[in-house]
């Protein structure tokens, strides 16, 4: 009978321990979140790998995208995200450097090509660039990867960018491409994976000995808010991968 007793006793104290737990320790976590920096030409993998991160781990991705000049400015003058995924590993080295990045690994390239709006003729190769009567859009080689690709490029080709009739430079490469798929120019230069991305314009190879090839590098963050080691793993695996050569990158072996 004591024993019963005792069982009851310990029966009571155990239903009032439980009541005075508060209920959030049964709740389910809330999904912790990962702020990543990135060049607007990554939009469409990287939106896709965030949505198969977030169903794989529970850790929702937040995307800033921007110029990666943009962005590298951001970080100097102290905003912090957990990756930065920049068009080119020019920025990746400047930070490094000035100790806001751990490391950083290439993913995929970025190739830049010519376009024009579908239809359009009037320009077909550099010689074209130095004709007054064509309109050219450039990258701004402050705010984005693909305008310092650009300045460069035509350094090597030995043209001048007073020669050309330049209306107006774009600080994402994003915006290059809407602004000659709606006819506003007639050239550019973008990235190869967003002229392919796009569908509605024009692609003209740029020849091999004026063309450079930008590293895309995947950044992990000397100080980050949220651990990023799992989503810097999952870009970098072959699902990773896959899912940039969907959208037309040329892949990191």
């Amino acid at each position: 009978m004591k024993r019963l007793a005792d069982l009851k006793r310990y029966g009571v104290f155990l239903s009032i321990l439980i009541c005075l737990v508060p209920s959030t320790a049964f709740a389910k976590k809330a999904p912790n979140e990962l702020l990543v920096f990135a060049g607007a030409g990554m939009r469409l993998p990287l939106n896709e790998l965030g949505e198969k991160f977030e169903k794989k781990y529970d850790i929702r991705v937040l995307y800033d995208y921007e110029g990666t000049g943009r962005l590298g400015n951001k970080i100097l003058v102290g905003q912090t995200p957990d990756v930065f995924v920049p068009g080119s590993d020019r920025w990746a080295k400047i930070l490094k450097e000035k100790g806001h990045i751990k490391d950083y690994t290439p993913i995929a390239y970025h190739t830049p090509v010519i376009i024009t709006p579908k239809g359009n003729s009037k320009l077909n190769s550099f010689e074209d660039f130095v004709d007054k009567k064509n309109r050219i859009l450039v990258g701004d080689a402050k705010a984005c990867a693909i305008g310092q690709a650009t300045a460069a490029i035509f350094e090597k080709a030995g043209l001048d960018e007073s020669d050309m009739n330049i209306i107006a430079r774009g600080v994402t490469v994003k915006q290059l491409v809407l602004w000659v798929e709606g006819n506003n120019a007639d050239a550019s230069l973008v990235w190869k994976a967003d002229a392919v991305q796009s569908g509605k314009v024009r692609l003209i190879d740029i020849p091999k000995q004026y063309n450079l090839q930008s590293i895309i590098p995947v950044c992990r963050m000397v100080k980050y808010k949220n651990d990023p080691s799992e989503y810097v793993r999952y870009l970098l695996s072959p699902e990773g991968k896959e899912v940039f050569r969907k959208y037309g990158f040329e892949v990191v072996k």
